[in-house]
């Protein structure tokens, strides 16, 4: 997805349960703090091991890079020596190797074999900003756009379907529907299960992981409707957090099984159902009839009662002059594995299109570049200070030589402004990287240029651009 995030060291996809063996695990009780440096980069480490019942368990944070509670595959004890591995989640063996000082308060070691790592014992507590109010002190909310609460996508890819389903919701809003709190998992096993195929047809000369689009929701909305979060959340144990980093590697592996080695013996019905089995492991699977509210329902039946969009209501709205304004064309995005169609549309239209939507109670789905310099952290969407307007050349300039690429999906559903009369678009994330969960602050700036496309209702295209189309939407 597009979640793609930049870091500088492989520790941060450590993952699974430590335990302990060998003697006096209760040493190493509490946080320990280090600074991890070359003369690229300075990070500092934080490991914090506790007991559950007679298990020692440990999770690592990075501060410096808004990582936290990543969970630990094993540490031990023997002697004075403390040792960290993480063979099943990086298949790279022990990641830490130290030495117990004296006194119980320093371990002097090395991180992954090659950089030396002194953890002393610290009280420090990393906290994520994650600011679940729309308003910020010195701005004024122009339009806010009543919406569902955030929603955390965690240890996974989909930002697609967590953008998505949260448009979803606000539009039922819009519809004059009760709240309600979609599944955003409901849409991932149909949406992998196709694209593995698309992969396996194309001989492996097609896009397959975990980054997708708003398309693929609809899709699936239409087809097999809409799940409350309430009744499946799409993870078999509803108290661990979203982690599909295994399932994603698992996935992989096999759609490349059947690329080389399924010639002559492979059946369709067999890799679509050997893909499901990976997605049920992780996920489970959705009911196909359950209870809400003391009512059955269906998922069709669901989406047509509870939420009541129809798909075939929105477009995707994109900018960029290496193909014609006013027509559709087959953006060319990695996620974009079904070739799908968007509206093009010039910069100037484009805004106002963002612009009209937002005043006239329509939120809108973001695709866009979100985790590159220059600045998306703690909170604000920014460019640097010498970036003062953005022409249709430099934006298509941009996404030609990838300084703007398809990496994140948001929902736009507010408008605010500084102390100084700057235009902000507040926007609802479903992350935490870079300091950046519940709101974010994107300058209009940054909108223009690091914005891949946008999807609307059709009624939030300003009727002066629909004469220009020559064609109903």
């Amino acid at each position: 997805m597009k979640t793609r995030i930049f870091i500088i060291s492989f520790f941060f996809l450590i993952q699974s349960i430590i335990y302990s063996q060998n003697i006096k695990p209760q040493i190493l009780l509490g946080s320990w703090m280090g600074k991890l440096a070359t003369d690229q980069f300075s990070l500092r480490a934080l490991l914090k091991f506790e007991m559950n019942s007679d298990t020692l368990k440990g999770a690592f944070d990075s501060p410096d890079q808004g990582f936290k509670d990543l969970p630990l595959d094993r540490i031990w004890t023997v002697n004075d020596s403390v040792y960290v591995d993480a063979s099943k989640s990086l298949h790279a063996g022990i990641i830490f190797k130290g030495k117990m000082l004296p006194g119980d308060s320093v371990i002097d070691g090395i991180w992954g074999g090659a950089l030396g790592l002194r953890l002393s014992r610290t009280d420090f507590v990393f906290t994520l900003k994650t600011n679940l109010n729309p308003e910020i002190e010195g701005y004024k909310v122009i339009k806010l756009i009543q919406t569902s609460p955030i929603k955390d996508q965690q240890a996974t890819g989909i930002c697609w379907t967590f953008a998505t389903t949260s448009f979803i919701e606000t539009e039922a809003l819009r519809l004059g529907k009760d709240p309600v709190v979609l599944s955003p998992l409901f849409y991932v096993a149909p949406t992998y299960i196709d694209k593995g195929e698309k992969y396996i047809r194309m001989n492996g000369k097609s896009s397959f992981g975990p980054g997708d689009l708003t398309f693929s929701v609809l899709k699936y909305y239409e087809k097999y409707g809409a799940v409350p979060q309430l009744v499946w959340s799409g993870k078999k144990d509803s108290t661990a957090k979203y982690d599909h980093g295994k399932m994603d590697k698992a996935l992989l592996d096999k759609v490349k099984y059947y690329v080389n080695s399924g010639r002559g013996k492979m059946t369709t019905e067999e890799y679509r159902n050997e893909i499901d089995k990976i997605l049920t492991q992780t996920m489970g699977r959705a009911p196909e009839t359950f209870m809400y509210h003391l009512k059955q329902y269906t998922p069709v039946t669901f989406a047509r009662e509870m939420v009541g969009i129809n798909p075939g209501d929105y477009v995707e709205i994109t900018s960029f002059s290496h193909h014609p304004f006013y027509s559709k064309f087959i953006l060319e995005i990695e996620s974009n594995w079904n070739n799908n169609y968007y509206l093009n549309l010039p910069l100037n239209d484009f805004s106002s299109v963002i612009d009209y939507a937002l005043t006239h109670n329509y939120s809108v789905c973001w695709d866009g570049d979100a985790y590159r310099d220059p600045g998306f952290n703690d909170g604000f969407a920014v460019l640097n200070d010498t970036v003062n307007s953005i022409t249709q050349l430099k934006r298509q300039t941009d996404f030609d030589n990838y300084s703007t690429i398809d990496q994140h999906n948001m929902h736009i559903v507010g408008i605010a402004e500084s102390s100084k009369g700057k235009r902000f678009y507040i926007i609802k994330n479903s992350s935490d990287a870079k300091n950046c969960g519940g709101y974010i602050y994107m300058s209009k700036e940054y909108l223009l240029l690091k914005t891949i496309s946008v999807m609307v209702h059709k009624d939030a295209v300003p009727q002066e651009i629909k004469n220009k189309l020559g064609f109903v939407l």
